[in-house]
This record gives structure tokens, C-alpha cells and sequence, in this order.
């Protein structure tokens, strides 16, 4: 297949994994929903023209063009106004009071034409708060567990690429010094694995004893100039032996817990004096526990949450890169146009097999799924945690009322805050545009 093929299969990939993921958010509001008899009249993926739409029932399940959000809708979302005749107000009246108003007003009549005399105990802000609280946690709680379900599939079913404990390549001589030239010379001395006799694909079981999984572990275990004995599996044998050797001292590139180059003040390499004994560890593919999978599904969302809490920086430096032509920063906010460039560069390189593609494809959704669960979850409407945390004031609201023996309040009224909705919608479509942008003008780069 050619790599314009792979690009363009990459991007549907990505489109695909958003519009699941958005069906399922979605799905999340809509079971408890209609669980809790609230009448949903359409569910819908996408936005822009219908592709196709059935009904069941009394909802109009819908397809869109454009996979980029979905929505359900649900009668009586806002209580009803509770000023005095408010209610029987018309809409140029409420026009007359001011655009907000008028925002407030539309809110609240939103649906109405699906409001039949069968559905007036129906609505939405009927319900107690703790199931209207369900109701809207329930769409990032979906994105959550996908997200964390195709961790576990990437890092516990497919396995991840890591470093085995089977020699690769025994080296001839070991260069004390780093330098650009790789050959051995003379002045280098020969490696004590090759004096040894080790040789490419000998498995190393331990060093004086201790069981070793890493080249980490094998330096750990290793002192300069003092004999190691080595516990190793020679290739295409099923018997161990030991073999003794003495390690060399040799500069070399020092790295942090995660295996990560670790950088001088200068952007170089920081060097420190280690054991070695001329070998190149092979790579294998592992399949890793369940917790782990768990652990970097935990590593995912406080990577989305410190996105959050720099985004105002993050994108001041999208807008300065967009228009100097800086370089973008590989880690920064990008939008689902330059999520779907990576996973077509990635798709398209051919030093990659088929096998690490899907695995990093199913990354990336399950990224998006954690980045979908993150932003919902903030308190500001139009946003789920918006009414969540209007479902917690409500709470409060009430536990007070009761405390100072006061009549019970009615629901909390969020269509007050349409102004504020307006606002941050605003601001989002902002956010993604900037984006957009950038990822066209300036794209991330691999």
C-alpha cells in the first residue's frame, strides 16, 4: 500500500475513533435518560447535514457530516421562570427585555415543539438532583472507561515494544570516550563480552544472582574493574552456564527513571561514568499487567489536567508559532485536524509495522477519550461538568434550607447563566479555531 494510502487510512482511523467515542459520550446521557423517564426526542452524531437518521420509539437516532460533536436532547432542561407571569410571556416580549434575556428564554422553551400533555412529568429538571447529576456525568464516565479500556487493550493486549534481556549485537571494543567515529581503533579496548565469548542472541539471566530484566539492571549490578559473574541462556539452548567477566568504566549518557535522556543546562546529554561490557540489548514485545495499563491510564488524565491548567499559555505560544513560523512544541495543544496529520504520518512510515500503527492509533483515541472526559468535566456550562456543578449548588442549596428550616428551593435555574454559556461557547469555538489554523498553517511535525 502505497504512503498516501496509509496517510489518508491513518486520518479515517482517527475520524472513526472520534465519532465512536462521541456516539458513546452521548449513549452515556442518553440510557440513564431514558432510564429515568425523561423524554429524549433525538440523539445525534455529528453536526452539519444528515447522512442518515431512523426513530425508535419516540427518539431520531442521526448521523451527520461533520464527526466533530454530538448531542441528545432532552425536554425540560431549565426549570420555567419564577417571576410572576413570566410564563406567560411571549417571545417579542421577552425580545423587548434584551438579547440575554431573550438567550434565557429561548433555553428554556428549547424542545417545547416535542412537549405533548402526556410528557408533563417528564422533564428533565424534575428529577431529583442526584439523577440529573447521572444523567450528565454519565457521557464523560463513558469516554473515561473507553479511554482506559483501550489502554488496557494497547498496553495489556498488544503489549508494548521494550528492551529484553537478549543480546542484539556484541561489540568488539568498548569507546571510553564518546566521540562521532563508531569504528574501533587501537587506542580501544577490547570489549570484556567479546572476551568472554558472549554472542548475538545469548539471553542474560542474572548477574552475580540477581535476576535482571533491563541493561538498567545489568549496570546496576556491575562495578568497574571488579569481576561479574554472569548467569546467561546461550542462543538456540534451553541450559544456563556462567560465564565471568570483568566490566569496563565507560562515559556514557545518562537517563532518568522512564529511560529519558537526561539534558545538560546546554541541551546536550548529561555523561556519567558507568559499568559496561560491549553489548547492545535486542527489543521485544510484552504484554504488560493489567495495573500497569491502570497506571498509565492515571498518567494520561493528569497529563490532559495540566493541559487545562496552561492552556492560556499553551495557546499564546500556538498563536506567536502560527505567526512567526516558529517551530510548534511536539507536546502542545493541537486540534482533531492535527491529531489526524500525526496519525497519518505515523500510518505512513514505513519504519514502522503494521502492529505498532494500530497500537499507536488506539493511543491516540484513548488520549481523546481522556481529553473528552477532562474538558467535560470542567465547571462551566455548556459543559457536562457545568451542570454538575449547578446538581452540587442545588445540593448544598437544599442541605442549608433544611438546616435553617426554610421551605424547600425549587431546581437550581442554570438557564440564568445562558450569558456566561454564550460566553465560553464563545470562547471555545475560539480555541478551535486558533487551532485549526495553526495545524493547517503550521502543522506539529514528526
Amino acid at each position: 500500500m502505497s504512503e498516501s494510502l496509509w496517510y489518508v487510512g491513518g486520518i479515517i482511523f482517527v475520524a472513526i475513533g472520534i465519532a465512536v467515542s462521541i456516539g458513546l459520550h452521548e449513549l452515556g446521557h442518553l440510557w440513564p435518560a431514558k432510564k429515568f423517564g425523561v423524554k429524549v426526542p433525538t440523539y445525534a452524531i455529528g453536526f452539519g447535514p444528515t447522512l442518515f437518521k431512523f426513530t425508535r420509539g419516540e427518539t431520531t437516532y442521526a448521523v451527520k457530516l461533520i464527526p466533530l460533536g454530538g448531542y441528545i436532547t432532552m425536554i425540560g432542561m431549565y426549570p420555567p421562570n419564577k417571576i410572576a407571569g413570566a410564563k406567560n410571556e411571549t417571545a417579542s416580549q421577552i425580545k423587548k427585555r434584551g438579547f440575554f434575556a431573550d438567550m434565557i428564554f429561548s433555553a428554556r422553551n428549547a424542545h417545547s415543539e416535542h412537549v405533548t400533555a402526556a410528557d408533563k412529568n417528564r422533564m428533565f429538571y424534575q428529577l431529583p438532583v442526584w439523577k440529573r447529576m447521572i444523567i450528565m456525568f454519565g457521557g464523560p464516565l463513558m469516554n473515561l472507561m473507553l479511554g482506559v479500556f483501550l489502554m488496557v487493550v494497547v498496553i495489556s493486549g498488544i503489549g508494548t515494544i521494550r528492551q529484553s534481556t537478549t543480546i542484539d549485537q556484541v561489540m568488539p571494543c568498548v569507546i571510553v570516550q564518546p566521540r562521532s567515529a563508531s569504528e574501533c581503533t587501537d587506542m580501544d579496548p577490547i570489549s570484556p563480552a567479546s572476551q568472554a565469548g558472549l554472542a548475538a542472541g545469548d539471553e542474560i539471566i542474572s548477574v552475580n544472582g540477581k535476576t535482571i530484566e533491563t541493561s538498567a539492571d545489568l549496570s546496576a549490578n556491575l562495578t568497574a574493574g571488579q569481576a561479574a559473574t554472569l548467569t546467561i541462556r546461550p542462543s538456540g539452548s534451553k541450559a544456563t552456564k556462567n560465564i565471568e567477566l570483568t566490566p569496563i568504566a565507560a562515559a556514557r549518557g545518562k537517563v532518568d527513571a522512564n529511560g529519558n535522556p537526561v539534558l545538560a543546562p546546554d541541551g546536550t546529554v548529561q555523561l556519567e561514568q558507568r559499568a559496561v561490557i560491549g553489548i547492545l540489548f535486542g527489543s521485544e514485545r510484552s504484554q504488560q499487567p493489567v495495573a500497569k495499563a491502570l497506571e498509565q491510564s492515571v498518567f494520561g488524565i493528569s497529563q490532559v489536567a495540566q493541559m487545562i491548567l496552561t492552556l492560556p499559555q499553551q495557546l499564546t505560544d500556538v498563536a506567536i508559532s502560527t505567526f512567526t513560523g516558529e517551530p510548534r512544541n511536539p507536546n502542545g495543544a493541537v486540534s482533531v485536524v492535527g491529531i489526524g496529520q500525526i496519525s497519518g504520518e505515523i500510518s505512513a512510515n514505513n519504519n514502522i509495522d503494521v502492529v505498532d500503527k494500530l497500537s499507536v492509533g488506539l493511543s491516540i483515541v484513548a488520549s481523546l477519550n481522556f481529553a473528552l472526559f477532562g474538558f467535560n468535566m470542567l465547571p462551566l456550562l455548556p459543559l457536562d461538568g457545568g451542570h454538575i456543578a449547578g446538581g452540587i449548588y442545588e445540593s448544598l442549596k437544599r442541605g442549608l434550607f433544611r438546616v435553617l428550616r426554610k421551605p424547600a428551593p425549587g431546581p437550581a435555574d442554570t438557564a440564568l447563566l445562558m450569558p456566561v454559556t454564550w460566553f465560553v461557547f464563545i470562547l471555545l469555538m475560539a480555541m478551535s479555531a486558533l487551532l485549526i489554523i495553526a495545524d493547517l498553517v503550521n502543522p506539529i511535525t514528526i
